[in-house]
């Protein structure tokens, strides 16, 4: 019997758990295991890159990550422009801000701000329109005058119901012909990407990009 493949298992199983141990990531197990070598095999059957640096920067992994990730960001804003069309709510961010506010109301600006990861100038603008419109209030908060809560109105949660709906369509339809399996080892590695984002997200911000990358940038793998 040929064991051969056994073998390279063996050895990506042992890679995995290395990589595990040195990412302090969550314990090892079968769904991220597989995620992991999806993810490890897909990637080293691509293309290899070109003598040309312009194009052997442009072919690899990290390039093409940032690159779908923004693909994918703007293929998705267009199905929602349609899904939202006729209603008070003009991007995914009045939908977003409306539908995290819903359920974790009520909110100070900052917090709302805050949870759906958005520059504070961006966020208030989204905020001013989601008052215009009458979709949310605002109140004084109870012990702090200088803090207002935000809360859907009864308007809001009549346009986001509407909405719900459609925007789960989009849902669907940005998941693409992925099988359930591909869809969960998809969510494991944003979910991945997500923690690492999020924790530099909340830092302060650095006084440069030089100071980004040097705090920041993970090491070569």
């Amino acid at each position: 019997m040929d064991y051969s493949l056994l073998k390279q298992l063996l050895e990506q199983v042992e890679a995995f758990e290395q990589h595990q141990q040195a990412s302090h990531s969550a314990p090892a197990d079968l769904p991220r295991f597989a995620a992991w070598l999806h993810a490890r095999t897909a990637l080293g059957a691509g293309p290899q890159p070109v003598a040309d640096e312009v194009h052997a920067v442009h072919d690899s992994p990290e390039v093409q990550i940032s690159k779908l990730v923004v693909f994918m960001n703007r293929y998705a804003r267009s199905y929602i422009r349609l899904a939202l069309a006729g209603t008070p709510l003009l991007t995914a961010d009045d939908f977003a801000y409306l539908a995290s506010l819903y359920r974790l109301q009520p909110l100070s600006k900052t917090e709302l701000i805050t949870r759906n990861v958005h520059e504070k100038a961006s966020g208030t603008e989204v905020i001013k329109r989601l008052l215009a419109h009458g979709l949310v209030t605002e109140e004084p908060h109870a012990t702090d005058r200088r803090r207002k809560l935000l809360s859907v109105t009864d308007e809001g949660r009549q346009v986001l119901s509407e909405a719900l709906g459609r925007m789960n369509q989009v849902a669907h339809l940005v998941s693409g012909d992925l099988t359930q399996e591909e869809r969960r080892q998809l969510v494991y590695l944003l979910q991945r990407l997500d923690a690492f984002h999020l924790s530099i997200y909340l830092a302060p911000r650095p006084e440069s990009f030089e100071a980004l990358m040097q705090q920041w940038l993970p090491p070569a793998q």
